[in-house]
C-alpha cells in the first residue's frame, strides 16, 4: 500500500527534500493538500463539515480538511490507508518493521500512529487496559539524533492510545476513518477533555479533535516511532500557515 503524502501544489520543494529523505520508501503517492485559504467556510457549513463557530484559522483549515479527504478515501476505497505529512522522516526500516508491526494488533484495530510530536506527552495504557501511563520525550535531542533515528533497527511494541499530538504519520482502517469521520465532524468550538488524566485542551486542530476519538477506538501507538519530524515551527507543515 502507498503512503498518501499531504503536500500543497504551492509547495513543490518540500515534496522534492521528502522525496529525497525517503528515498528508501517502497511506494509514495504526492496527496494534493486543501488549501485553507481557498476554502470557502459558508460552503463547508452548509455541507455539515465545520459549524459557525470554528475558530481555525486558514491554515488549520487547510489541514484538517486534507485529513478528512483521506478518510473519505480510505471509506470510499474500503481500504486501510496511511497519511504522511511532508516533512516526516521515515526510519529505513519502516517498511518490513510497520508490517510486522500490524501483524501484532487486534483484528479490529483503528488507527496506529507511527509518530506524533516531541513536544508534548503521549498518554497512554501500559500494559493495555491496566495503567494509565503518561510518556513525555525530548525534540531538541530527536533533532540532534534524526540519522541515528533513521538507521536503527530495533523493535518495535504496540502501546495502546490515549492521546497524542501531530498527525506526523499514521495509518487508519476503514472502520477506523469512519469512526473518525463521526466523532470529529463537523468541525467546530469545544473543550476536551483528557478523561482521568485531568487534562483539557481546546480544539485548535484536527489532531486536538482527533483526541476525542482515540480513546473510544482501537488506537495505537507504535513504540519506539518509526517516522519522526523535526517540528520546526519556521519550517514545519507549511500548508498549516496563512
Amino acid at each position: 500500500m502507498p503512503i498518501y503524502v499531504i503536500n500543497l501544489d504551492r509547495d513543490q520543494e518540500r515534496m522534492r527534500l521528502f522525496s529525497e529523505t525517503n528515498g528508501h520508501l517502497v511506494e509514495f503517492v504526492r496527496f494534493s493538500a486543501v488549501d485553507g485559504r481557498a476554502a470557502d467556510r459558508a460552503a463547508l457549513q452548509h455541507e455539515g463539515i465545520i459549524k459557525s463557530d470554528l475558530t481555525y484559522n486558514n491554515g488549520q483549515l487547510g489541514c484538517a480538511l486534507s485529513h478528512i479527504a483521506l478518510w473519505r478515501f480510505a471509506i470510499a476505497e474500503n481500504r486501510v490507508v496511511t497519511v504522511a505529512e511532508d516533512d516526516v522522516i521515515f526510519a529505513h526500516d519502516f517498511a518490513s518493521a510497520h508490517e510486522a508491526f500490524v501483524a501484532r494488533l487486534p483484528e479490529d484495530w483503528s488507527i496506529v500512529l507511527w509518530g506524533w510530536n516531541f513536544d508534548r506527552s503521549v498518554w497512554a495504557e501500559i500494559p493495555e487496559g491496566v495503567a494509565k501511563s503518561t510518556l513525555q520525550f525530548d525534540q531538541d535531542a530527536l533533532r540532534e539524533n534524526i540519522e541515528m533515528f533513521r538507521r536503527a533497527e530495533v523493535a518495535h511494541a504496540p502501546i495502546r492510545l490515549r492521546h497524542a499530538f501531530g498527525t506526523t504519520a499514521y495509518t487508519v482502517s476503514t472502520a477506523g476513518a469512519r469512526s473518525l469521520l463521526e466523532m470529529c465532524v463537523p468541525l467546530g468550538r469545544r473543550f476536551i477533555h483528557f478523561e482521568g488524566f485531568g487534562i483539557g485542551i481546546p480544539n485548535n486542530g484536527i489532531d486536538c479533535m482527533m483526541n476525542t476519538a482515540y480513546p473510544k477506538l482501537k488506537a495505537y501507538a507504535c513504540m519506539p516511532p518509526l517516522a519522526v519530524s523535526e517540528n520546526r515551527q519556521d519550517i514545519s507543515n507549511t500548508y498549516r500557515m496563512f
